[in-house]
C-alpha cells in the first residue's frame, strides 16, 4: 500500500514539475518582425531614407534583416515596388527602436505615404 502511495505521490509530482517548467518556458516572449512595404508610388525603394533601409538603427535593438529587397512573385494583387523584414527578438524591442531617437531622425515623414511599416509577433520554432 505505501508503494502505491509513493508512486501515485511520485506521479503527481511529476505532473506538477511538467507544468510550472511549461509555465515558465511559455512566458518567453514570440520574435517580433517589422515589415516596411516600399509602394510603387516611389521611384525606388532606395529613393527613401527610412530607417528600415538603415542597419544603424536597428541593430543595437537586436534587430537583424530577414528579407532585404528579394525577388517577389506575386500570387494576389499587386505587390509593392520593394520590401523589408526585420526580425527582433520581441515586440518590445521592435517599439523601443520605432521609438528610439535614430528612428525618428533618419527619415523624411513628408515620404511615409510611399512607405508603410507594421510590427507582427511570430512564433517561436
Amino acid at each position: 500500500m505505501k508503494t502505491l502511495y509513493a508512486v501515485t505521490l511520485a506521479i503527481i509530482a511529476s505532473f506538477g514539475l511538467g507544468i510550472l517548467a511549461g509555465q515558465s518556458l511559455g512566458q518567453v516572449a514570440p520574435p517580433a518582425y517589422v515589415v516596411t512595404l516600399f509602394d510603387a508610388g516611389l521611384k525606388s525603394a532606395t529613393d527613401t531614407d527610412y530607417p528600415s533601409l538603415n542597419p544603424a538603427t536597428f541593430q543595437p535593438y537586436g534587430g537583424r534583416y530577414i528579407i532585404h529587397f528579394g525577388r517577389t512573385v506575386s500570387f494576389d494583387g499587386r505587390p509593392p515596388n520593394r520590401f523589408v523584414v526585420i526580425a527582433f527578438d520581441s515586440m518590445k524591442n521592435a517599439q523601443a527602436w520605432h521609438s528610439s531617437d535614430a528612428f525618428r531622425q533618419s527619415y523624411d515623414a513628408r515620404k511615409l505615404s510611399d512607405v508603410r511599416a507594421l510590427a507582427v509577433e511570430g512564433i517561436i520554432p
